[in-house]
């Protein structure tokens, strides 16, 4: 399974530097705020633009993603208090351990 990824990767890799070879043409970027005070921005090759842009996309998502895991595990270690409460709980209202079963019984 490992030769598979190694090998996504690979083709990945290998379809970037052809897209890189391909749009190697300058482009200049121009921002309605920045040219009204006369900022001149530099010649980028295009494909350094797209590329970063992707990389921006990805970074922004594994954000969002990465904020809505650590909110999940929050909410799933609040319940798991919870379940111990009412399990400590439950036990209490139990009264003796001879009403469990033997499998049950702590030791």
């Amino acid at each position: 399974m490992k030769w598979v990824k190694t090998l996504f990767w690979m083709i990945i890799f290998f379809l970037a530097i052809h897209f890189s070879i391909q749009n190697r043409d300058e482009v200049t970027l121009r921002y309605s705020f920045l040219n009204a005070g006369g900022v001149e921005l530099p010649h980028v090759p295009l494909f350094l633009i797209i590329l970063c842009s992707i990389f921006l996309g990805l970074l922004i998502g594994g954000i969002g993603d990465l904020y809505g895991r650590l909110k999940l595990k929050k909410g799933l270690r609040q319940s798991q208090k919870i379940i111990e409460k009412l399990e400590r709980e439950i036990q209490s209202l139990r009264g003796p351990i001879m009403d469990q079963p033997s499998f049950l019984k702590e030791e």
